[in-house]
């Protein structure tokens, strides 16, 4: 799987990221996230409240599980079996979370 970072914490500076408040804002965009069996900081994305990305409103994300959300310590991001989809849908929720900031 393609891992794309969605933001990350700069070496210079200290600190980690908070798991929940990642959590609840990805909620907050209306998604649906499920734990991935067997990792410990990966949820699936599985539907949606609103279009973004090219995914509607309670329909499953492209099938089968398809978007991973990964939360490390020091960066979060997307990981997927296609590059540039997991590429584009990174970018997607960085650019929420910016505005959101």
């Amino acid at each position: 799987m393609k891992y794309n970072v969605i933001m990350k914490i700069p070496s210079e500076k200290e600190g980690t990221y908070n798991e929940n408040k990642i959590l609840d804002f990805v909620k907050g965009l209306g998604w649906n996230l499920d734990k991935v069996n067997g990792r410990h900081n990966a949820w699936w994305f599985t539907s949606k409240t609103d279009y973004v990305a090219g995914i509607t409103r309670g329909g499953l994300v492209d099938g089968p599980r398809y978007y991973k959300l990964v939360i490390n310590s020091r960066e979060f991001g997307i990981e997927c079996g296609g590059d540039y989809n997991g590429w584009s849908f990174a970018s997607e929720l960085r650019t929420e979370a910016r505005r959101a900031a």
